[in-house]
This record gives C-alpha cells, sequence and structure tokens, in this order.
C-alpha cells in the first residue's frame, strides 16, 4: 500500500467516523439540558418554598400556555397541569441543551478543558434569561412575569452551570476536528 492510498484510506475513516461523533454532540447536549432543567427545576422548588410560595406554581405557570390562566390560579397540586407544564419545562430544556452543545462545539469551537463550557454555559444560561425575559415571556405568558425574578434569574444560572458541567463529562473530547478529504494527487511523471 503506498503512502498516498494510505494516508487516503486514513482521512477516509476519520471522515466516516464523524458521523457518529457528530451526533454525539447533540445526544451530550440534551442529557447535558435535561441534567441542567432538572437542577433549575430543584432550585426553583426549593425558592418557592423558602419564599413560602407553592412548589408546583412554577409548572402550572408554564402548563397555563395550553391549559389557559385557570391552571395556573389552582391553589396547590393539580396534576395534568404540574406534569404538562414539567414535561414542557424538560423538552425545552433538552432542546437547549442540544442549542449549547452546537454553539459551543461547532460554531465557537470551544475547548472542553480549563472549564471553558462551565463559563460558556453560565453566559448561556445569562442569555437564555435575558431572551426569555424580556422578549418571549411577554409574548406568549405574560403570567410568568409574576414569578419572582430573582429567582428566574438565579434558576438560569443554575441551569446554563450544570449543562456546562454535564456536557464536559459527556463530551470530554478537547476539540472537535473536521477532517476533509484530500484528492489524491496525480501520478508523478519525473524521471529520477
Amino acid at each position: 500500500m503506498s503512502v498516498n492510498s494510505s494516508l487516503n484510506h486514513l482521512q477516509a475513516a476519520s471522515v466516516a467516523g464523524l458521523s457518529s461523533s457528530t451526533r454525539t454532540v447533540e445526544r451530550a447536549g440534551a442529557i447535558a439540558g435535561l441534567a441542567g432543567g432538572i437542577a433549575m427545576a430543584i432550585v426553583g422548588a426549593m425558592i418557592s418554598f423558602a419564599i413560602q410560595e407553592s412548589i408546583w406554581q412554577t409548572p402550572k405557570e408554564i402548563a397555563a400556555f395550553l391549559f389557559g390562566q385557570a391552571a395556573a390560579a389552582t391553589p396547590g397540586f393539580d396534576a395534568a397541569p404540574v406534569i404538562v407544564g414539567s414535561l414542557l419545562h424538560l423538552a425545552l430544556s433538552a432542546l437547549f441543551g442540544i442549542g449549547y452543545a452546537l454553539l459551543i462545539s461547532r460554531v465557537l469551537r470551544i475547548t472542553t478543558e480549563y472549564g471553558a463550557p462551565v463559563v460558556g454555559g453560565l453566559v448561556y444560561g445569562l442569555a437564555i434569561w435575558l431572551v426569555a425575559y424580556f422578549v418571549v415571556v411577554p409574548l406568549l405568558n405574560p403570567a410568568l412575569l409574576d414569578a419572582y425574578a430573582p429567582s428566574f434569574i438565579i434558576q438560569n444560572l443554575v441551569y446554563g452551570t450544570v449543562v456546562g458541567l454535564v456536557y464536559m463529562v459527556a463530551r470530554p473530547e478537547t476539540y472537535i476536528y473536521f477532517v476533509r478529504p484530500v484528492r489524491p494527487s496525480a501520478p508523478s511523471t519525473s524521471a529520477e
């Protein structure tokens, strides 16, 4: 086997292996997003308990998007809105986790060393809060603006930090390399 064909074979194997590696980015992002969403919900429940509010209020307010404002107005635990609100929260958390993974790995190509994903996650969580609190929530579900604003900031910062930590563990490659196939060189016609 010549050197050129060996290199071409190695590069073809690297390119072929890239498809499973790129799926790992999305999978790791979804896992990190779910972990961040669970951490966010736990911190939100703890803060609600500490300020003597219902721990079920936030999931019910999320579900109000589908059930109407009556779901959020019901006191205490109401199974359907709490379950639907929690599932919506986790689905959005996974989607935002995938967005984080694509941003970190493909757009910015940030290394997973030195805690860079954690800092990136912290900034990502803050960016989500800014867009959600000032743009999306007022348009889609203004009832969520009644939520304790500092709690919402803290929850988003926890979300981003946990997403960064879990992503760093779930996707430990330091850099993602994109290998482009090399065209075979023309045979040499020089006489030696």
